[in-house]
């Protein structure tokens, strides 16, 4: 191993080293509630030494946020290759996400916080790598989804009236809607027994169904739930 090689290596072991600080302090107190100078303690450096990898507070939450948007891509194009048809490919997708909060519920609520409107995410240019990586699965996600609807119209499992934009934009907000509910009505859905593992299947069931293809004089098609589409597509 070269002298480069081994000061790259130890460079990024030094930066995983602060991401494990930074993310142990942000999952237990919350963004707001850390500060450099915690997290520069918790991973032992100095706090000039933490600025080098990092150049602020938000950037190195970003790269923490990063880290759980490598585990959902992967989640989500495991549950896509598991999904032999079109029609059940949108709920594929759906599932990753749930799948993903009950896995790994700090880095979904980090992620959702991200989108809370906290950060300024209007100009690519002021954003860290991690910000944009974050961005473009989002748009990634979009962007599958609209191929998705287009092949099933194709393949007759859609409408053919399904406008595959507007549908992208219809699950993105809904999506985006439950994970931003506020605590007063999660908190009487829960009463009701109605977890958010319920909830998000029902969504995605309610999404396909959006977009299904209905034969005329058979309005009463049934559609099971997202949790037995998925699970009979992956026997």
């Amino acid at each position: 191993m070269t002298l480069a090689e081994r000061r790259q290596r130890e460079k990024d072991k030094r930066r995983e080293d602060i991401l494990n600080a930074a993310e142990k302090l942000f999952f237990s107190q919350g963004y707001d509630n850390v500060s450099m100078d915690e997290i520069a303690n918790e991973a032992e450096l100095s706090k000039p030494a933490l600025y080098y990898y990092f150049k602020d507070k938000e950037s190195l939450f970003s790269a923490v946020v990063n880290r759980g948007i490598k585990i959902l891509r992967a989640m989500t194009l495991e549950e896509l290759k598991n999904s032999r048809t079109n029609g059940l490919k949108v709920g594929a997708m759906n599932l990753a996400v749930v799948k993903f909060g009950q896995e790994y519920p700090d880095h979904a609520k980090a992620l959702d916080y991200f989108w809370s409107g906290r950060f300024d995410l209007s100009n690519p240019e002021n954003m860290s790598p991690d910000a944009k990586a974050i961005i473009e699965f989002s748009c990634e996600n979009y962007r599958r989804t609209i191929s998705i609807v287009k092949d099933g119209i194709e393949d007759g499992t859609f409408r053919s009236d399904a406008d595959p934009f507007l549908v992208a934009v219809l699950i993105a907000l809904i999506g985006s809607g439950v994970a931003q509910m506020n605590p007063f009505l999660r908190k009487n859905m829960e009463k009701h027994g109605i977890s958010m593992q319920r909830l998000n299947l029902e969504v995605g069931d309610l999404a396909y169904r959006m977009v299904m293809h209905i034969e005329e004089g058979n309005e009463n098609i049934r559609v099971r739930t997202l949790d037995s589409h998925i699970r009979e597509d992956m026997a």
